[in-house]
């Protein structure tokens, strides 16, 4: 467990975002995925039904490729022996199921999970309308000025043949656990995307399987960060208002600090935002939460989230409610909680 804190740490991302007045960073935590089965580790994917946008084989492929902090997640079994061994035996999905569970003799026994599905909508819709264009070459009406200079107020208008192609495609996913053969997730995902093409321009209209197999690429990558520990991303804002008395030197040390942040330097800005907050001894909300952000940014959530209750409590006694302060609470303990899960995920076998 120690080893998979301390990778998630040196994975964390802080990027200075410059908005209006405000300085803001971005920080990313670990999010845990819906299923948590270690069953899910090791995994088979099933031809889909009316499979025509090769579906199986992209999520087949987005859970290979599926790895956090450098390591893959998914124990991904041998999808041509697995289609060679159905065929022979003229299995269907629940059948395999029987045949792994009750004879781990056939080589298929690292198989803990398979996921099987369907193609529910496959489609493209085509309609026609019309574009206003503008024809610069006809005046329809002269202006003419004072100096006796003239100028087109108003050009030809007209309206040009369209056709707009909309493409949809709807997969319905299984995850079904080996050994008991309970559905650990189902999910119906749905992707659209639409081309058009004019009788003025030289775009073709691509073809439904082309455009629609991209879509069950978007799907096999959006499957992954829901059954998958993935990082999300929230935009901070840190506080560079001064609540008490600062003499210069800490002034400008507080400017520094957050100039390193802006930098990426969050080490280092870390540091002196340690050095500044005993100079001092945590009297200051404004130290204290940027300080947070910058454990928060190293990772260390725990750490953040005492720093974060003790800028509050400061604020609060001052009658001082700050929103910066609030809303940090509250991602970092829904963090930790997810943390806590992603890591206990992680440690599946």
């Amino acid at each position: 467990m120690r080893q998979i804190v301390k990778v998630f740490i040196s994975g964390v991302l802080l990027v200075f975002i410059s908005t209006g007045c405000a300085q803001k960073v971005q920080i990313k935590a670990l999010k845990s995925a819906e299923i948590s089965d270690g069953a899910i580790k090791n995994i088979a994917v099933l031809p889909f039904n009316n499979d025509t946008v090769s579906q199986s084989i992209k999520i087949d492929s987005a859970l290979s490729g599926a790895t956090i902090n450098g390591e893959k997640y998914f124990n991904v079994i041998d999808r041509v022996n697995l289609e060679k061994i159905m065929a022979e035996k003229k299995l269907n999905d629940s059948g395999l199921v029987d045949l792994i569970h009750n004879n781990p003799t056939i080589g298929l026994q690292e198989i803990k999970t398979i996921v099987t599905g369907e193609i529910a909508l496959n489609d493209v819709q085509q309609s026609n309308y019309l574009e206003e264009r503008t024809d610069y070459q006809t005046c329809i009406e002269m202006v003419t000025q004072k100096d006796g200079k003239s100028y087109c107020k108003a050009y030809r208008k007209y309206n040009m043949a369209c056709i707009a192609n909309l493409y949809s495609l709807t997969t319905n996913v299984k995850f079904i656990k080996v050994a008991d053969s309970k559905i650990l997730f189902t999910r119906s995902f749905s992707k659209n995307s639409k081309a058009t093409h004019c009788a003025d321009d030289n775009n073709v209209l691509p073809l439904k399987e082309a455009v629609n197999t991209n879509l069950a690429s978007e799907i096999g990558d959006n499957l992954i960060k829901i059954v998958a520990p993935s990082y999300v991303y929230f935009t901070v804002t840190l506080l560079d208002d001064e609540d008490i008395d600062f003499t210069r030197e800490q002034s400008k040390t507080l400017k520094t600090a957050l100039e390193l942040l802006k930098m990426e330097r969050v080490e280092k800005a870390n540091e002196i935002l340690k050095r500044l907050n005993n100079s001092l001894e945590n009297k200051s909300y404004v130290v204290l939460y940027n300080l947070g952000v910058s454990e928060e940014a190293l990772g260390n959530i725990y750490e953040a989230y005492e720093l974060y209750k003790k800028a509050d409590n400061i604020a609060l006694n001052q009658n001082e409610v700050i929103e910066e302060l609030s809303i940090a609470l509250g991602r970092v303990k829904q963090n930790i909680n997810e943390f806590e899960k992603a890591n206990k995920q992680l440690a599946f076998k």
